[in-house]
């Protein structure tokens, strides 16, 4: 006999096993859907809300983008996982639940995008909280994300505080600046009215034609360092600064256990343990065959 035919007589007698035993497979997945479906039913719902945090993106005194903690999300991630903002985040949900509870129950993610064949993290971290109460897992998903944004913020908050005083003394020294133009030129306007000579008019309005000629030159260079600054200001105030995208909302329905996806796991796994079964019964009936022969 030749090894394909040996091969094609195991197979053909597997396959007789398992239909000879197919009412044990198909209890063994009854039972296992049965048991999948009661796990469920049984143990306690729960419930998912998500929060989201836009933690920057640093820039330079050009306002180019640099590398820096804001934009970092693996950075944000270890703060997330860090004991002293779960401590924190624990308390602000004011419902009794703990850090570690916290740690165990919080997932985050950290989205990319992909431009053809180049794949770029986003400056955006996604804290989802998974409890069996549904008010508690927003107000730790809210709280993760206000503390992370508070920890992360305070770098970018006296950047925009720093311009923002900068910005203040520029406009003060431009409308300086201003008013001694108008002054000069007030001072011209009377000499022209006045009495006197060309020359005489010439001589005395020398000094105020410097001071406008000074302050408009100086104008010019408050006025461009001006809007720099406020450009400045707008980038640190919009790509700069952390903020919550996404509040977590209480989840309408329960994310987990599913049904079915838990009877779907309880019949494979019944049917598995079917086939082992039809096997185990057939090396038993083929060790129980000789000793009945063997008795007289």
């Amino acid at each position: 006999m030749s090894s394909d035919d040996a091969t094609t007589i195991d197979v053909g007698s597997w396959f007789a096993t398992l239909l000879h035993n197919w009412w044990v497979i198909l209890g063994m997945v009854v039972l296992g859907a049965a048991v999948g479906g009661a796990i469920t039913l049984a143990a306690p719902k729960e419930y998912s809300a998500t929060s989201s945090v836009y933690i920057g993106q640093t820039t330079d005194a050009n306002g180019n983008p640099m590398a820096g903690l804001n934009s970092n999300s693996k950075a944000a991630t270890q703060l997330l996982a860090s004991q002293a903002l779960l401590n924190e985040a624990a308390k602000r949900t004011g419902m009794k639940v703990s850090a570690s509870r916290l740690r165990k129950e919080t997932t985050v993610v950290t989205p990319s995008s992909t431009v053809k064949t180049s794949t770029s993290v986003v400056n955006i971290v996604v804290i989802t909280v998974t409890d069996t109460n549904k008010e508690r897992a927003a107000a730790a998903a809210n709280a993760l994300a206000a503390v992370l944004v508070e920890r992360i913020s305070p770098g970018v908050d006296e950047k925009i505080a720093l311009l923002g005083q900068q910005l203040a003394t520029g406009k003060k020294a431009l409308a300086a600046s201003v008013a001694r133009s108008t002054a000069a030129q007030v001072g011209l306007a009377a000499i022209a009215r006045g009495g006197g000579s060309a020359a005489e008019r010439a001589a005395a309005s020398t000094l105020y034609v410097a001071i406008v000629q000074a302050a408009a030159t100086e104008q010019e260079a408050l006025d461009s360092s001006n809007q720099k600054t406020e450009l400045l200001l707008l980038t640190a105030r919009q790509v700069e600064q952390p903020r919550i995208l996404h509040e977590a909302a209480v989840p309408d329905s329960p994310s987990g256990p599913s049904l079915t996806l838990n009877v779907a796991a309880g019949a494979l796994a019944g049917f598995v343990i079917g086939i082992i079964v039809a096997f185990v019964r057939r090396r038993l009936a083929e060790r129980g065959a000789p000793a009945a022969a063997a008795r007289p």
